[in-house]
């Protein structure tokens, strides 16, 4: 183990305001947040004075396996998930990406959450696809939860039935996620009555999409008290339209955001946080709030998916942070402006694992191996070798691949 961490003058965020602390990591766990702490000859100290200090972000909807690009269709827009999946199924792209070995385009799919600044991202897949590649990814894969692909004619045979399922979240206090209502036609406008027929729609129930519901969906899901993940780039391209999430907002619900997967989402969540103020500000004609948008990333998605204290920036709890260099006022929330270059560090589990070359030397206070790499014209580093990754890619599909959700190597 090394050193306590002393992390200095921050501007961090809790109690939905940012304030001036200092904060005390050792470990896996924060061992203290307060207004000073004096530093010691035992402990490694850094100042973060200018910098925010967040929860580590949270992707609440991607599918890793499809981390590849281009994107497919866009201008043909469909009715149901099923068209487009079949689009995409049929297309260059997806033959291509078939040559990728499943490790690298997860582990594509995790510097890409990573250099966003998630921290956690919760991979919408069955349990024996996703388990080989838990705990050896630069991000954490949310991996408690049961299970549905969808509800309705078109779904695929993921877990034991939605009943089952959610009864399986019941009893061990897990969250019980499905796509719900992932299109515009019949099937999908009923899904959500179907779900409530099953059994399986209440406070464990995480709804992804959501589409086509209206005030009477929305009063019955924030009755039951689930939580809905949003996920407006995917909506957009698949659908041409994306759910009204003021309704859900207004409700009190509790909404998540993801960015769903490459073939038809965000390039990553940086850019759906972008495109979640747009939409709101071009539906609604009102600003979605900044921290509304970071709630949807930090503290929403921890109670959705059950990961203990919403406010993860507390002593005793598992140190996953981001630091922020946004040339704002620190007393501000602006994540709908964020690019690359201002996610300066991510720490995860109490170990560095992205960041600025000014953390140079809490890079090696841990002894870590990193990869120096320029991301819009600012120098990082990074464990493990995203360079050699990429190699791997162009190896197999038999020429240099660049993605849009990786730097240019």
């Amino acid at each position: 183990m090394t050193r306590p961490i002393l992390l200095q003058s921050a501007s961090l965020f809790r109690n939905g305001k940012m304030e001036s602390k200092d904060l005390l990591f050792t470990g896996e766990k924060i061992t203290s947040i307060e207004d000073a702490i004096t530093p010691n000859k035992d402990m490694f100290t850094l100042s973060l004075h200018g910098k925010k200090l967040y929860p580590g972000f949270i992707n609440s909807h991607d599918h890793l396996l499809a981390s590849y690009l281009p994107k497919v269709g866009g201008t043909e827009k469909h009715l149901s998930w099923l068209s487009y999946d079949n689009l995409y199924k049929s297309s260059g792209v997806f033959a291509e990406r078939q040559q990728i070995d499943p490790e690298i385009l997860y582990y594509l799919g995790a510097y890409k959450n990573l250099f966003a600044g998630v921290t956690s991202v919760f991979d919408h897949i069955p349990h024996f696809v996703q388990n080989p590649f838990r705990g050896i990814l630069p991000v954490k894969l949310i991996s408690d939860y049961t299970l549905a692909h969808s509800v309705g004619n078109y779904s695929l045979d993921w877990g034991e039935g939605p009943a089952l399922e959610y009864r399986m979240a019941e009893h061990a206090n897990l969250p019980f996620v499905t796509h719900l209502a992932e299109g515009l036609d019949d099937d999908s406008k009923q899904s959500l009555r179907m779900l409530e027929k099953m059994d399986a729609l209440g406070p464990h129930s995480v709804l992804v999409h959501c589409l086509p519901f209206g005030p009477k969906e929305a009063d019955k899901i924030a009755e039951k008290g689930a939580s809905i993940v949003w996920c407006p780039t995917s909506n957009l391209h698949i659908f041409g339209k994306t759910t009204n999430i003021k309704l859900f907002l207004e409700r009190g619900v509790n909404v998540c955001l993801g960015t769903d997967s490459s073939p038809s989402g965000s390039n990553q969540l940086l850019e759906e946080l972008k495109t979640a103020k747009s939409i709101y500000f071009g539906l609604y004609g009102e600003e979605l709030p900044e921290e509304t948008l970071l709630q949807m990333i930090t503290e929403n998605p921890r109670r959705a998916f059950r990961l203990g204290n919403p406010n993860a920036l507390m002593p005793g709890l598992s140190c996953d942070f981001v630091v922020i260099s946004d040339e704002k006022k620190t007393s501000e929330i602006n994540v709908s402006e964020l690019h690359w270059k201002h996610i300066d560090l991510v720490v995860i589990d109490g170990y560095p694992i992205y960041g600025s070359l000014e953390f140079l030397s809490l890079f090696q206070e841990f002894g870590l191996g990193t990869e120096e790499i320029s991301i819009e014209g600012k120098n990082k580093l990074v464990a493990g070798s995203p360079k050699k990754l990429m190699k791997q890619v162009s190896d197999s599909v038999g020429y240099k691949k660049s993605l849009a959700f990786l730097p240019n190597f």
